[in-house]
């Protein structure tokens, strides 16, 4: 027998840059629990820790972006770990048209979201979005936690 942590570290998961625009911040965090769950409409849900700092901004926000990292942008995932007063410096991007929040020009590209609705989990709650807005600025293979020297499981 094994932890179930230890096969929940199986699963493969991207990494992204979460960014949020509210009146009085901008924030960008990396993220990696994320998945499409329904076509029509197109919904997301992506887990936040909820003492995690983007928790609260995005639910004043009510909108964030999810910019997806390629393989090879191991330092731009760690941007996102970063000081949180600077994490955008240094960066290039520009505000999404449709909810402000930060989109990483670096990225292979982003969906921009307006969340519908919070769910209550453990010490993660899931933040269910409808992904508004997309654009793609290359091709790539998205960066996978597997390709990184981190786990989150």
């Amino acid at each position: 027998m094994v932890e179930p942590r230890e096969m929940l570290g199986l699963i493969p998961h991207g990494l992204y840059l979460i960014g949020v625009q509210t009146e009085a911040s901008r924030f960008i965090y990396t993220g990696s629990w994320l998945t499409q769950i329904s076509f029509e409409p197109c919904l997301i849900v992506t887990a936040v820790r909820r003492t995690h700092e983007g928790h609260a901004l995005i639910q004043e926000a009510g909108a964030f972006t999810v910019n997806f990292l390629a393989k090879g942008q191991l330092d731009l995932a760690r941007v996102g770990f970063g000081n949180p007063d600077d994490r955008l410096a240094g960066l290039e991007w520009k505000p999404c048209p449709k909810t402000g929040a930060p989109v990483v020009l670096d990225a292979l590209g982003y969906i921009g979201c307006r969340l519908v609705k919070w769910i209550e989990g453990g010490d993660h709650d899931l933040a269910l979005a409808e992904a508004v807005i997309a654009e793609s600025f290359r091709e790539g293979e998205l960066l996978n936690i597997h390709d990184t020297p981190w786990t989150y499981s």
